[in-house]
């Protein structure tokens, strides 16, 4: 019986040895990390002669911008765009930080997009959320050729004409004031900086009125009795 338990043994033995071997001999895998690396975009300018014009038109009620580019050289085959603005919570009244932006690949030699600050919510006819407390923020815009791209980033800022009676247009970041009284009681007002050496101002009106002042003296304007235009860097 001894004999017959060793035999069994030391035949179990055997058949786990040579599995072992068996599975030892296969085929090894190994795995290996690939990185697939990122096309590297190259960085170009264009001519002053190519530059294009930038509008960004407060809608009647200031809750929507019309973002319009003209002038759009022909080489350019996308634009992406992007809105950062500051809005105001209207439950907590603590500040936080919107956005809204898209990609245009049907490119003319002007395109338009309505820019909403805000919410749209159009399952069962519309209905919007409009974000408060907005005063301005940044405009990025990243024109895509065959050969590269073009990065612009520009402040805007956003105002009131009952606001601009008590406060003046202006752009912190680029030190620029723009002092003036206005004929309008509710229309809205957009300074941003343009490609080109100019500073702009759109208005959903007239934006007649009278400027006073310009801080700082390098910059002009030609018609004082109108706060929408360019106003030129000297």
């Amino acid at each position: 019986m001894k004999t017959k338990i060793k035999n069994l043994f030391l035949v179990s033995t055997v058949i786990v040895l040579s599995s072992v071997f068996l599975v030892g001999c296969g085929k090894k895998t190994t795995t290996t990390n690939t990185t697939k690396s990122q096309p590297v975009v190259k960085s170009i300018e264009f001519k002053d002669e190519e530059k294009p014009y930038i509008s960004l038109i407060p809608r009647a009620d200031g809750h929507e911008l019309k973002l319009k580019i003209d002038n759009i050289p022909s080489s350019v085959n996308q634009i992406d765009y992007e809105l950062i603005y500051t809005a105001v919570d209207k439950t907590t009244k603590l500040e936080m930080e919107k956005g809204v932006g898209d990609t245009i690949k049907e490119i003319d030699k002007k395109v338009e997009k309505d820019l909403l600050l805000g919410t749209a919510s159009c399952t069962n006819g519309c209905k919007y959320a409009y974000d408060e407390g907005i005063t301005g923020g940044t405009l990025t815009l990243t024109f895509n050729t065959d050969d590269g791209q073009i990065s612009f980033i520009t402040p805007f800022s956003l105002i009131s004409s009952a606001d601009i009676k008590t406060k003046a247009l202006t752009l912190p970041t680029e030190n620029i004031t723009i002092n003036a009284t206005t004929t309008t009681k509710s229309d809205f007002f957009v300074l941003l900086k343009n490609l080109k050496s100019a500073y702009s101002v759109f208005s959903n009106g007239t934006g007649a009125g009278k400027i006073t002042s310009i801080t700082p003296s390098t910059i002009t304007k030609q018609d004082m009795n109108s706060l929408v235009g360019d106003y030129l860097s000297q």
